[in-house]
C-alpha cells in the first residue's frame, strides 16, 4: 500500500521532541486536517496526545494554522468534564500543534460497531453529559458542527465511564473582521450521516445544527440505524435535505413515546421546530425515561 506524503511526514517526526517539550512516540489517529501522536512531556513524563495540523495544509494555508490555534484556545476555555482537556498549544516543525489529555478506552463508534445498538439507560448515560457539554459550548458561541459517534470517546477514568467530546477542530466561533475560518467559503463541513439540512446549503449555522446531529446520534444508538442512509455520501445528503426523517418508533417501537418524540423533534427539518437548545433536548429525554421507570443521572446536578 502506497503511503501518502503526509503519512511519510508524520513518520519522520517519530522520536523527535516537539516544541522542546513533547517527545512524539507513535501515531494514534489521523483526520482530514491533522495527525494525532501519543507523546510524552519531557519534563513531567506525563503521557499526552499531541495533535498536529498536517504540514501540507499548514504550509499552503497560513490562516488555517492561526485558526487551528484560536479554536483550540476556545475549546480550552470550556473546562467541562465531558470535553477533552486542552493542555497546551504552539507552533513547531513548520506547523501548529495542540497537546490534549490522553484518553483511555474507545470511541463510541467502535462500541456501536461491536454491539449494534444500546439500551436506553446506557444511551442516556453517554448522551446526557455530551449534551450538557455542547450546551456549555453553545453558551460561549461555539458550534461543534461535527458531532458523531467517532467524536465521542468513552473514557475510562479510574473505573468510571466519562464520555468526552473530541475534535473541536471544526468548531465555529465568533471571529473578528479580517480573521479567516478554518474552512474555505462554500465548503461543506461535517459528516454526511450527521449533517443538518442547513449545513448542506450554508456555513452560517446555529446550535440547532448540533441538536440535529445529536438527534441522529440518539437515533443510531437506540435503533442501530441511521435515519438517513444511501449508497454514497451524495445520496445521504440528498435524502437528509429532501426527505422527512423517519420516526424512531418505526425502527424501535418498544421505546417510550416520550423518548421517541424527543428524538423525532431533534430531527425536524426546520431548525425552529427542533428543541430550543441542548438542555431542552436533555429534559425531553429525561421525561421520556421516567415513563418507563428510568431515572438517569442529570449531569447538571452532579456535585
Amino acid at each position: 500500500m502506497v503511503k501518502r506524503a503526509y503519512e511519510i511526514w508524520a513518520e519522520s517526526l517519530l522520536g523527535k521532541v516537539l516544541g522542546e517539550r513533547y517527545r512524539l512516540n507513535h501515531v494514534i489517529g489521523r483526520g482530514s486536517f491533522s495527525v494525532v501522536f501519543h507523546a510524552t512531556h519531557t519534563w513531567t513524563e506525563r503521557a499526552v496526545a499531541v495533535k498536529l495540523l498536517r504540514l501540507d495544509i499548514a504550509s499552503s494555508h497560513d490562516a488555517m494554522a492561526k485558526r487551528f490555534l484560536r479554536e483550540a484556545k476556545a475549546a480550552a476555555a470550556l473546562r467541562h468534564k465531558n470535553v477533552v482537556d486542552v493542555l497546551d498549544m504552539g507552533e513547531a516543525e513548520g506547523t501548529a500543534f495542540i497537546a490534549l489529555e490522553l484518553l483511555v478506552g474507545e470511541e463510541l463508534s467502535v462500541r456501536l460497531a461491536r454491539e449494534g445498538r444500546l439500551p436506553l439507560d446506557e444511551t442516556l448515560r453517554i448522551l446526557l453529559p455530551v449534551f450538557d457539554a455542547l450546551h456549555a459550548a453553545h453558551a460561549r458561541g461555539m458550534i461543534h458542527r461535527d458531532v458523531k459517534a467517532e467524536n465521542v470517546f468513552l473514557h475510562d477514568e479510574e473505573g468510571e465511564l466519562v464520555p468526552k467530546i473530541l475534535d473541536f477542530g471544526t468548531v465555529r466561533t465568533a471571529y473578528t473582521e479580517g480573521e479567516t475560518p478554518l474552512t474555505e467559503a462554500g465548503a461543506i463541513l461535517g459528516t454526511p450521516h450527521y449533517m443538518a439540512p442547513e449545513q448542506i446549503t450554508t456555513a452560517s449555522v446555529t446550535g440547532k445544527a448540533d441538536v440535529w446531529s445529536c438527534g441522529v446520534l440518539a437515533f443510531r444508538m437506540l435503533s442501530g440505524r441511521f435515519p438517513f442512509d444511501g449508497p454514497n455520501p451524495t445520496i445521504v445528503l440528498a435524502n437528509a435535505f429532501t426527505q422527512p426523517a423517519p420516526s424512531l418508533a418505526s425502527v424501535a417501537p418498544e421505546l417510550a413515546p416520550g423518548v421517541v418524540e424527543a428524538v423525532d423533534r431533534a430531527l425536524a427539518k426546520s431548525p425552529e421546530a427542533r428543541h430550543e437548545d441542548m438542555h431542552a433536548f436533555m429534559d425531553a429525554l429525561l421525561a421520556g425515561a421516567r415513563e418507563v421507570g428510568l431515572h438517569p443521572v442529570d449531569p447538571r446536578k452532579r456535585g
